[in-house]
């Protein structure tokens, strides 16, 4: 079983659902937005560039939200933490579509394997910047766990939704339940 690119109309349709659920998981989750969940999502199911435009506008509409609705604190410091996270979120982009590409396929398990390799790198790049910028307490094993369980959920929340925009799942679930096959 595999996630494949989809017709150019899906694509965009699943597009428009990841920004909808940029705005409404920053609304609910803020810090915890899952980047690496998403940017996985985007690399296995995009051309790249496609995928690295919605990951910066998936990164502004987050940063938006944050400033205009939660009241971010307007500082410097603030502003760093936002541009590492936009950063961070390209590179974890980069990351993902490496390993897919790398595996050549986009089977369940190179999902996996992208998404895991992607939210290291997301956690680590996020560390490093703030040894900078400050918040590395941030980075306790329970807190990156918590995180990870955020991202594992709508990884895995989403792709289903994937496969339901692009018809693949049922088409799945029938090959399954068909004993002839």
């Amino acid at each position: 079983m595999q996630l494949r690119q989809s017709s150019s109309s899906v694509q965009n349709i699943w597009a428009g659902v990841l920004a909808s659920s940029s705005v409404l998981g920053s609304l609910a989750l803020a810090c915890i937005f899952p980047f690496a969940a998403i940017a996985t999502l985007l690399a296995a199911t995009l051309p790249f560039r496609k995928a690295a435009v919605w990951m910066g506008a998936v990164w502004f509409a987050n940063q938006l939200v944050g400033y205009l609705i939660l009241g971010y604190p307007q500082t410097a410091n603030s502003f760093g933490h936002g541009l590492a996270m936009g950063a961070t979120a390209m590179a974890t982009l980069f990351v993902a579509k490496t390993v897919l590409d790398m595996r050549s396929d986009r089977s369940f398990v190179t999902l996996g394997l992208a998404f895991v390799a992607a939210f290291a790198a997301y956690e680590a790049l996020l560390l490093l910047a703030a040894t900078f910028l400050g918040g590395v307490q941030n980075f306790m094993p329970s807190i990156v766990w918590m995180v990870a369980q955020n991202d594992i959920l709508w990884f895995a929340g989403l792709a289903i939704l994937y496969m339901v925009l692009d018809g693949t799942l049922f088409e799945r679930i029938g090959k399954h339940a068909n004993p002839l096959g």
